[in-house]
């Protein structure tokens, strides 16, 4: 670390790191990216770019690249540093970032003397984002976006932060000077810099590369997990840890299941008192339903406003398992509303669904959820007071210039016992005045909404939506379900390859782990409310294609495909984050696929990916949890749940919905077929009939509903 601490002294840039949040309605109004573009000064080389995030940064004086050879191969002829700047379209302080240094001149003349600058939409580049974020961790840390990286020719950093502020402050240099520096030290000190990059970038792939060691793994690491999440959980305020606080869907699903075997009822108090808090909280849109994407404090009150689609996606799934271990009506209304504001506001018209909602509108962050009191005095009239207490809404507010985010706390659950004498008739008043808003609220000037469509988050989408319709028997879940997977597989799946985005016409050639893993997933659930086994076969070809691509003869499963010339590094990311770590999610998949399918060779594969996360496992299990529950579908109870026939289908399949099975597959045909495994032998000429097996054991079919209950009770 010498080189490090010596290239620190000559920059003088120790503490310069500036703190910076993780950051994260009309279907006609979509992304807005300088349409005026006769009217712009400035035109730079992301003007033919396929992202709204990178388009919104097309007329800054900054002479932008996207990340493409020909700005590589720019450094390496002209010898320049690189300025690698990743970021995202919901995100705040990006947006910030621009305001304040992008769009200034002199600092853009800085730039584009010294480097060659490159902008990146991390979510059409996941595997760009884990490479430059593990640096910034490694020299800072601590990450977050925007990410401000600076690279050698050769794309090795030797410097990172998040957000800089554009003049020096409070004792820390600005981005004009951090610039100024990095430059003259460029030029200066190479063979410093050269020789702290390559040191780091080696420390860097040898952590991404091969497994460090494998380690026998048993149940009782299941249990271990959950206590250690426990360790961790806010019996205050609900949810992991304190501010700012995340939903944590993975971990809320992982201890269902968990519960589901012990009946631990602690921990289902704990999962309640966190669904209920964030469901009550401001993180939740009490107005128009979805999740917000995280709490700045510890109450859940007070959301970083973006929303995205696969924080939407996994909260719809956690949430529909909690409906079905304790029919709380609550989660089904959660569930409902926040599907119903995915297909009103985030599903384009062909099917796919866009990934995000800005946090801004107007420049002013949460400005298009939030109320004065007297606007909505104005609004309700002589009822307001009802709403008053029960969203604790007063003059001072709870936001900023005195405005209020609407939130349910005890107090007004309370005052709902106190003052109505009919739960329904209170509840369709206050439905009634959460409408009058909404289309108040219509009226504002909506954030920017990022109208990109990524194939992994669809499929994460496809799964909330199937979950959400077999708790609802809404038609219209299943119908969105089915059109955002015709979409994908229409769209961004051309021979034999699976693509990641895709906005107006136009898809990005680039394939991950992501897509894959999460799209089996969405397909597997798909599958288990239209029972058509056209969706198993591709998530069979997708799961081949995931082994081709991504994994090698250790078991190691790395992000992207081993053939890419623009990355010095390969990475991987096997621990959860903001999203489940796609390998986790892969092997969790397989193992319902192999169920269903019988198809040995991935059986061997899921062995071979769980063994090689074994070591790691064992070493920081609560950092693991998505693959924790991918070894615990593999080592626990099976049940397998085959329904043949078509006679009073839908009586069966609704108490089968309303049930939660932990590690559980659906088999459904209307005739029988030989050829897909668990049907093997089993027929009907019309009769519906249900066969429940458990650990490869199979009970007496069941052919009433009462016979299918009395077995379900008994698992």
């Amino acid at each position: 670390m010498s080189a490090l601490k010596k290239l620190t002294v000559l920059l003088v840039l120790m503490g310069i790191l500036a703190g910076c949040e993780s950051s994260a309605s009309g279907k006609s109004e979509r992304s807005t990216v300088n349409q005026n573009h006769s009217e712009s000064k400035f035109t730079n080389h992301l003007i033919d770019e396929n992202s709204p995030y990178l388009l919104s940064h097309a007329h800054n004086p900054v002479n932008w690249y996207p990340w493409s050879d020909e700005a590589l191969e720019l450094a390496k002829t002209e010898d320049k540093p690189i300025f690698l700047s990743i970021g995202y379209a919901a995100c705040h302080w990006c947006h910030v970032m621009e305001e304040e240094s992008f769009e200034n001149e002199a600092i853009a003349q800085l730039l584009n003397e010294n480097f060659v600058s490159i902008k990146v939409d991390r979510e059409q580049r996941p595997d760009l984002d884990q490479i430059y974020m593990a640096a910034t961790v490694t020299i800072n840390g601590s990450g977050g976006w925007p990410m401000s990286v600076f690279l050698t020719p050769d794309l090795k950093p030797f410097y990172a932060g998040t957000y800089f502020p554009p003049e020096d402050r409070y004792g820390r240099p600005g981005f004009g000077t951090l610039i100024t520096k990095l430059s003259e030290a460029f030029k200066s000190d190479r063979d410093n810099i050269n020789n702290y990059a390559k040191s780091l970038a080696e420390r860097l792939s040898s952590g991404q590369g091969q497994t460090t060691g494998r380690t026998e793994l048993d149940k009782s690491i299941i249990e271990k997990s959950a206590k250690l999440l426990m360790r961790n959980y806010d019996n205050e305020n609900g949810g992991f840890g304190g501010a700012p606080k995340f939903p944590h869907a993975s971990e809320l699903s992982f201890l269902l299941k968990v519960y589901s075997k012990n009946g631990d009822k602690s921990l289902l108090n704990a999962i309640e008192h966190s669904l209920q808090s964030m469901g009550q909280g401001g993180i939740y849109d009490q107005i128009g339903g979805g999740f917000h994407r995280y709490a700045t404090d510890a109450k859940w009150l007070v959301p970083h406003f973006e929303k995205m689609l696969y924080d939407n996606g996994m909260l719809t799934m956690t949430y529909s398992d909690a409906y079905k271990i304790t029919h709380n009506e609550s989660y089904k209304k959660i569930v409902e509303e926040t599907l119903d504001f995915l297909i009103r506001e985030m599903q384009d018209e062909t099917g796919g669904f866009y990934s995000s909602l800005d946090a801004d509108s107007d420049g002013e962050e949460g400005i298009y959820y939030v109320w004065e009191k007297s606007q909505i005095e104005k609004l309700l009239g002589e009822d307001s007071e009802t709403f008053f207490q029960y969203y604790n809404i007063t003059n001072s507010g709870n936001f900023e210039n005195r405005t209020n985010i609407p939130n349910i706390t005890s107090a007004s659950q309370n005052y709902k016992k106190q003052s109505a004498s009919n739960d329904k008739e209170y509840e369709t008043l206050i439905n009634k005045q959460k409408n009058v808003l909404f289309k108040e609220r219509q009226k504002r000037n909506r954030p920017i909404t990022d109208d990109k469509i990524l194939t992994s988050w669809n499929g994460l989408a496809i799964s909330g939506l199937s979950k959400g319709y077999q708790i609802t028997g809404n038609d219209k879940y299943r119908q969105a379900a089915l059109q955002a997977a015709s979409f994908i597989k229409n769209n961004l799946y051309e021979d034999n390859k699976l693509y990641h985005s895709y906005r107006l016409g136009k898809k990005t050639e680039k394939q991950f782990l992501e897509d894959h893993a999460y799209l089996m997933q969405g397909l597997i659930n798909l599958y288990e409310i239209s029972y058509d086994y056209e969706w198993i076969k591709f998530a069979k070809k997708l799961a081949d294609n995931a082994i081709t691509l991504f994994a090698d003869e250790s078991g190691n499963l790395f992000l992207s495909p081993k053939e890419q010339d623009d990355l010095f590094m390969r990475p991987k990311d096997i621990s959860d984050g903001a999203l489940p770590a796609p390998g986790s999610i892969l092997i969790q998949s397989m193992v319902k696929l192999a169920d269903i399918t019988g198809d040995k060779g991935l059986e061997k594969s899921i062995d071979k990916y769980i063994a090689a996360l074994s070591s790691n496992m064992n070493q920081m299990p609560s950092g693991m949890i998505s693959a924790i529950s991918a070894y615990n579908d593999l080592v626990s109870d099976k049940v397998e749940i085959i329904m043949v026939g078509k006679d009073n289908r839908d009586k069966y399949l609704d108490i089968i919905y309303n049930t939660y099975i932990s590690n559980s597959v659906l088999v459904v045909s209307d005739k029988g077929e030989e050829n897909i495994g668990l049907l093997e032998g089993r027929q009907s000429n019309g009769e519906t009939v249900v066969y429940m097996c458990k650990n490869f054991s199979c009970n007496l079919p069941a052919n009433t509903v009462e016979e299918l209950q009395k077995q379900l009770d008994e698992l």
